[in-house]
């Protein structure tokens, strides 16, 4: 059984002889195996944050100038089995395959299956977010075994954007993996190709209100204008959840800021501070808001935590 958890890696912790190879050998346990070498004249220095969650593997890579590639014999050797999409955060690069190359920048992503040969180089380095799929996993919820071309999704993809967010999201150690883990499952039939189901709506949905919470005007229109669908399918969508849009702002917001309230080293910020980063009109709402939905206060909350 794959257990949930975060993992680090840096090169820094590894004699300079031997980083590219211990690097190289981390990516073939944690996420997929691939050959490197740097670019110039320095040494390569790189750091991984892997997640491995119960049916998904996520990563933050940041690495120097440097080169990557799944050639036929590396796939041989080291099977990835999966779809992978990657998600540019800083640095822009080239991605080459069979039919091509292209200019990857980021707010793009990159989706391709990791059985197909590539090369990756990034003459400045990069820091980016990784999401691998078991392809019994894709099969699963999307029908498909892999994809016979490379996707780039622009910036203008709503699921996209939220699959990204749901990433960093979990990679932060914030919010639930398993509920996290589920509203990816149900983004990725859009991402590789796929129409999009309801739950893709809903799951890009409440990326965009985790993303939005600090704005007290954030509306059932603008959350549907973002997701590319009418607000009358929207409320549809989040009925068929259990709740209305109004509720689930609400629920967000509140979920947040009790994982504020809860954080010891949160404990200088005021309530007021709390509501208003989390799009609270003001602290006499928060607080009774709070305590309707917690049956608790925010203080009794504060000091439970501190006291433990």
């Amino acid at each position: 059984m794959i257990v949930h958890g975060l993992t680090h890696f840096h090169t820094a912790d590894v004699p300079e002889p031997r980083r590219l190879a211990a690097w190289e050998d981390h990516n073939v346990r944690s996420l997929l195996g691939l050959r490197a070498r740097p670019v110039g004249d320095g040494p390569f220095s790189g750091t991984e944050l892997n997640l491995t969650l119960s049916r998904l593997q996520l990563a933050k890579v940041t690495g120097s100038p440097h080169v990557v590639e799944r050639d036929p014999g590396q796939i041989a050797t080291c099977p990835g089995d999966g779809v992978v999409v990657y998600f540019p955060l800083s640095g822009e690069g080239w991605f080459h395959h069979r039919d091509g190359r292209r200019l990857l920048s980021p707010g793009q992503a990159l989706v391709c299956d990791a059985d197909q040969p590539f090369r990756r180089s990034f003459s400045r380095g990069l820091t980016e977010l990784v999401l691998k799929t078991p392809r019994d996993v894709l099969r699963e919820t999307t029908g498909r075994s892999g994809l016979a071309q490379p996707r780039v999704i622009g910036t203008d993809s709503p699921h996209g954007d939220a699959l990204g967010s749901l990433v960093a999201t979990a990679l932060r150690g914030a919010g639930d993996w398993d509920a996290l883990e589920a509203d990816m499952l149900e983004l990725l039939p859009a991402v590789v190709g796929e129409q999009a189901a309801t739950g893709g709506h809903l799951a890009t949905a409440r990326a965009f209100i985790t993303r939005h919470l600090a704005d007290p005007d954030l509306s059932a229109s603008r959350i549907a204008r973002a997701v590319g669908v009418s607000e009358r399918h929207l409320s549809r969508v989040f009925a068929a959840s259990g709740h209305s849009v109004p509720q689930a702002v609400l629920a967000a917001r509140l979920d947040a800021s009790r994982a504020v309230v809860a954080d010891p080293t949160a404990r200088r910020m005021t309530f007021a501070e709390i509501a208003a980063r989390h799009g609270f009109t003001s602290q006499a709402h928060f607080s009774r808001s709070y305590r309707a939905r917690f049956g608790t206060t925010p203080l009794r909350d504060r000091r439970d935590a501190c006291a433990d």
